[in-house]
């Protein structure tokens, strides 16, 4: 079985127009399902799909709407490569496959977060009560296992290396690191926001006057 470690993440909530230009800088790759039956051959998932779905999701947020949980299911766990050998199809039962990973991908899937008030600290991936929804996480193994030869590996020396250099120059370029305003206390986080974003973000229905982005502070960037 493939295992992976000492992951590198960029958690971002970007406009729909900012995804499609990493699509475009990508190109090009496939984006294959990970979790959930298909069949043999396993199609990809067109990018032009991913791209209308995931715009439904933003376009909600300017509407103070959350995407429902059958949204995000469409695109709850994915694998981003540009290398198909990466990947391997796993029969299941009765021409039933699963999606298996064979070396590093970039994988994604929604992200959400959660602000403790006990610790004053943001806890990404949480869910449960409280649990507040921030686009994607796109993220890519530093080490990895060989299935078969069971040799530890660099993720660097990966072919899917390449494709996760460009998503992080991509988030240097159009993103920027978010300052929440949280219980009166500006709060740096990692995770990022589209510069598109700035103008509406205010309008993300799980955001409030306890806690909020100084958007200010990212427009002077």
């Amino acid at each position: 079985m493939y295992q992976a470690s000492k992951w590198l993440k960029v958690q971002v909530l970007c406009d729909a127009g900012e995804l499609e230009q990493l699509f475009e800088l990508l190109n090009p790759f496939q984006i294959y399902p990970l979790g959930g039956f298909v069949k043999n051959p396993c199609p990809p998932v067109s990018q032009e799909a991913f791209l209308q779905e995931y715009r439904s999701w933003i376009e909600g947020l300017k509407k103070k709407q959350l995407p429902t949980d059958a949204q995000l299911k469409r695109l709850l766990a994915c694998a981003w490569t540009a290398h198909d050998e990466a990947l391997e199809l796993q029969e299941v039962a009765g021409e039933r496959y699963l999606v298996r990973v064979a070396q590093p991908v970039i994988q994604v899937q929604s992200h959400f977060f959660t602000y403790s008030t006990l610790d004053k600290v943001f806890h990404s991936m949480s869910m449960g009560m409280g649990s507040v929804f921030w686009g994607i996480q796109i993220s890519y193994p530093q080490i990895y296992q060989d299935p078969i030869t069971q040799e530890l590996l660099e993720g660097a020396d990966s072919p899917n290396a390449e494709l996760f250099q460009k998503v992080r120059q991509w988030s240097r370029d159009v993103t920027r690191a978010t300052p929440f305003i949280a219980e009166g206390q500006k709060i740096h986080v990692p995770m990022r926001l589209g510069k598109k974003c700035f103008s509406w973000i205010e309008n993300h229905p799980q955001l409030s006057e306890e806690l909020h982005v100084q958007t200010q502070s990212l427009s002077t960037h």
